[in-house]
């Protein structure tokens, strides 16, 4: 997929139905793009196309890349569909909520959208993955918080265990301490030694010796995990019975051998490689069950997960800085506050953006064939209705861009299933523009005007006047139309 310019990759054989031709494309994009420029000066909201433009880019970039293959291009997709994917949909779905011109707002996103999934060739077979994605990811983000908190805690726990086995004076304590933290150690390394692909990462000719060395080292790791054990249980007896009362002064060197069995620099080194094989052998395990399968869903399903994941930290960082600086800072209010907003409610708002759309299509409510066309024609509708208070002439101007962006593209449509996109028609395609725009230039005068005429001289006439205006309207605009 080409992210920018124009589509002509695809097979050019007759009946091929791509994208719209470029230059047709061309045409309705410059329409789309002037009318929402227009609607954001008139609203007050000067870098509403620029800042549009960023967000409904790279979430068309992202839902475009998963048409390939690759891991790194999946990755980049789900990572897109999960923050500017998300923004996008929250700015669809909850802009017309807001007080103000809002529903022009999401009217201008869907127009914009509605032009990059014409030029990325988007449809409901592309749409229904990232509706997918963004759900896995969503979980896979929760999952992963929670466990970053359990670790934490677990940590903090360990600590506090091994700050308090490093800070006993007494010789039978430090023993039991050291044996607590090597049986500890040696039943993790163990573990790990399971999930870790020793044998599988070594050359072939050496695989068998290497398993021989694993195994040893597996049987080695269950001697000394048994052995202290059995140790610990005999101390814990001896102590019982007494018998380690008078160790410090009968057995002087014994008892300072003991104690010294607890420093930090017998303790940390210890804990320190077994919590490095537990890392190991816990992220072999989880990328082992993940790539279990190498096809194409694996993978989209592996790049998901792994971006939902690495959205953990930043929703643990918006969570801090929300309940940390709740009365105190502001400005790490609000940016924790927005960071919960986008990770929480933005895959959600993703899914079912992106979900309607597969939806609608199955329905019939959106062409399979022009799906891109008629996203952003509609969404120029909704901008029109949303800027109708704020100037006539231009909710006009938008319905008539609405009308343009339809009928530029499915003509280029039309061209590009009967001849493919080898044939050069650049010219036809160019005359045809030209008359639909001078049309919609001059639709666009003559209902301003009717406009006009209804606020002055049928203003103090019945409704009957007024409707028989906006018909003619109407009519004038759908003039483009023409089959």
């Amino acid at each position: 997929m080409s992210l920018a310019g124009p589509r002509l990759d695809r097979p050019s054989a007759i009946g091929d139905e791509g994208r719209p031709r470029a230059t047709s494309l061309w045409i309705a994009t410059l329409a789309a793009v002037v009318a929402v420029g227009l609607v954001g000066v008139a609203i007050g909201e000067s870098s509403l196309l620029p800042t549009l433009g960023l967000i409904v880019g790279l979430t068309v970039a992202g839902v475009g890349l998963l048409e390939r293959d690759g891991f790194v291009d999946q990755f980049v997709a789900h990572a897109f569909l999960l923050t500017f994917g998300a923004a996008f949909a929250l700015v669809v779905l909850l802009a017309p909520f807001v007080a103000g011109p809002g529903l022009a707002v999401s009217g201008c996103a869907l127009a914009l959208a509605g032009i990059g999934a014409a030029w990325a060739d988007i449809d409901g077979e592309t749409l229904r993955p990232a509706a997918t994605g963004s759900v896995i990811g969503y979980v896979s983000m929760l999952c992963s918080a929670v466990a970053v908190i359990v670790l934490i805690g677990l940590g903090y726990l360990a600590t506090a265990v091994l700050t308090g086995i490093t800070a006993v004076s007494s010789p039978v304590g430090s023993l039991a301490g050291f044996l607590v933290v090597t049986a500890g150690t040696a039943g993790v390394g163990r573990l790990s030694l399971r999930w870790l692909p020793v044998s599988e990462l070594a050359p072939q000719d050496r695989r068998p010796a290497v398993e021989r060395r694993v195994a040893s080292l597996r049987r080695c790791l269950t001697v000394t995990m048994s052995g202290a054990v059995v140790a610990l249980v005999a101390v814990s007896v001896l102590v019982l019975g007494g018998a380690t009362a008078e160790l410090s002064t009968r057995r002087p060197a014994l008892a300072g051998g003991f104690e010294a069995l607890s420093s930090p620099i017998v303790v940390w080194p210890i804990v320190a490689l077994g919590a490095l094989s537990a890392g190991g052998g816990a992220f072999a395990l989880v990328l082992r069950r993940l790539t279990q399968e190498a096809d194409a869903e694996t993978t989209r399903r592996t790049a998901a997960v792994v971006a939902g994941f690495g959205l953990s930290l930043p929703f643990l960082l918006g969570s801090v800085l929300l309940i940390g600086t709740v009365g105190l800072v502001l400005g790490p209010l609000r940016l924790g506050a927005a960071l919960l907003i986008l990770l929480l409610l933005g895959p959600l708002a993703t899914a079912v953006t992106f979900g309607g759309g597969v939806v609608c299509i199955a329905l019939g409510l959106l062409p399979s064939r022009a799906t891109g066309p008629a996203i952003a024609a509609g969404g120029l509708v909704i901008a029109a209705i949303g800027v109708g208070g704020v100037s006539a002439p231009l909710a006009f101007g938008c319905i008539a861009a609405a009308v343009l962006v339809w009928d530029c593209s499915t003509f280029g449509l039309g061209v590009t299933a009967e001849l493919g996109h080898l044939p050069e028609t650049r010219r036809l395609e160019l005359f045809h523009g030209a008359i639909a725009v001078g049309i919609g230039i001059a639709a666009v005068a003559v209902a301003t005007g009717l406009e006009a005429l209804r606020t002055t001289a049928v203003a103090g006439g019945d409704a009957a006047g007024a409707a028989l205006v906006v018909a003619l309207g109407a009519f004038l605009l759908s003039v483009p139309l023409r089959g």
